[in-house]
């Protein structure tokens, strides 16, 4: 029976990282520098961000892009401009975002405002099962208001809105079979028809998509009873039970550095921020359990969707969880969006898998590793160096994602019209200004 964790393991401490010593800030100031040279670097002519580059050896010069992973940039590129990082200057940074929102407005197809989830950075073309994405999508939204507002840009502003009132949520929420549910649809297939699967969990994932559909003008938003069609799924992982046991790292991570849930209840009263810091305490957890099968395990954690050691030299993506598969694969980057939950475990694990003799460490951040089959992925997925961009801002930089997000007045509407409670009583306080002063 695996032991119940310490509260010092599931408490969540305040976003402050007052606490870190000087060489432990440091470190994540070193990670997260990594982290925003991968959307420096790999915003394609097209003005889409990759879907992954190489972290070892030659690099790519083409691949398929990803809209989630270029809403991330978009994010990334204007913090790489401002203090601490100052890797692009605040213009610099402004053209980059203007170059990937003016692409997704005129150069990428769309139904209703959706777009495509990969395209080929080559020739444009769509790529991928999910020609069009919500979720995705959705993404690209978020990262280009964010850009928008964060660097006082008010014609990337107006690129960034049009984007957004394009789109026709209800009808991304049209209700099927008998529960007659608002829930989103994850997009269309390529015979153009909607695809049968629907976001139907509130978790990390889902609610910053919900709360952008929700906060459109009216005629264009979600409806406030998809709220209520949102369904917790409780389930067990290494003796502890949370919502959404059954998945990775990643779920619990990615809407929790836009969306500051621990000042906003859900609906329903479900607390989203314990239920994440439950869910990073199972997960390493997990890893420890399985320690005596697999030597990984021993020094690191960190199971989130993403690749480990495919056939002969191919490296395959899998949906890693504490429910399995288990391969003795750990995914440390990603581990890394968990820094607010266990700041002390990421910190241990980042050192550990830093060591030079592992060769984990590459030109965009820590690879993906397997000490049982002598394996280190090859590659950096854009998408988890976008968390780990979000998540190391708002713990190093007092929450300062978070309080931009907030300031949107879609995100402001969507909160209240699906009955956000605010816990802290008013209010989240206006964004800081861009020069960080």
């Amino acid at each position: 029976m695996l032991p119940s964790p310490r509260a010092a393991d599931t408490a969540l401490p305040p976003p402050e990282s007052g606490a870190l010593t000087g060489a432990d800030r440091g470190l994540l100031l070193r990670l997260q520098r990594l982290a925003l040279r991968y959307f420096v670097d790999n915003q394609r002519p097209l003005g889409l961000v990759l879907d992954r580059q190489r972290n070892h050896g030659p690099v790519l010069a083409h691949g398929w892009c990803s809209t989630a992973a270029t809403g991330m940039g978009f994010v990334a590129l204007a913090l790489a401009s401002a203090p601490p990082y100052r890797l692009l200057t605040p213009g610099e940074a402004a053209a980059r975002v203007r170059a990937g929102l003016e692409a997704a407005l005129h150069r990428l197809p769309h139904d209703r405002g959706v777009l495509p989830h990969f395209v080929c950075s080559a020739s444009g073309a769509v790529r991928g099962g999910d020609v069009l994405s919500t979720v995705d999508s959705s993404w690209l939204l978020a990262g280009g208001l964010w850009a928008a507002a964060f660097l006082g840009d008010r014609g990337l502003a107006d690129l960034a809105a049009r984007l957004y009132d394009r789109v026709d949520w209800p009808y991304w929420a049209a209700p099927e079979g008998d529960d007659n549910r608002p829930l989103l649809r994850h997009g269309k297939g390529g015979d153009g028809r909607l695809l049968a699967c629907r976001w139907d969990r509130l978790n990390g994932e889902t609610v910053f998509m919900y709360v952008l559909a929700a906060g459109a003008a009216r005629g264009r938003a979600l409806d406030a009873a998809a709220a209520a069609a949102l369904r917790p799924f409780y389930g067990e992982a290494a003796g502890l039970r949370f919502h959404s046991a059954d998945l990775g790292l990643f779920v619990f991570q990615y809407g929790h550095d836009l969306l500051d849930l621990r000042r906003w209840r859900a609906p329903g009263g479900v607390d989203l921020a314990a239920e994440a810091g439950v869910a990073t305490a199972a997960n390493r957890l997990a890893c420890r359990a399985a320690a005596g099968a697999f030597a990984t395990y021993r020094r690191f954690w960190g199971l989130s969707a993403g690749d480990g050691p495919g056939p002969g030299a191919a490296d395959a993506y899998r949906a890693y969880a504490p429910g399995g598969p288990l391969d003795g694969t750990a995914h440390v980057t990603a581990t890394l969006a968990s820094v607010a939950h266990l700041p002390d475990a990421v910190l241990d694990n980042a050192r550990a898998a830093g060591d030079r003799r592992l060769g984990a460490a590459g030109r965009y951040g820590l690879s993906n590793l397997n000490l049982d089959r002598r394996w280190v992925g090859r590659d950096m997925v854009g998408i988890d160096a976008g968390a780990a961009v979000l998540a190391l801002d708002n713990y190093l930089m007092d929450g300062r994602v978070r309080a931009v997000f907030h300031a949107l007045p879609c995100v402001e509407e969507g909160l209240r019209r699906l009955r956000f409670t605010p816990l802290s009583g008013g209010r989240f306080p206006a964004a800081p200004p861009r020069s960080g002063a």
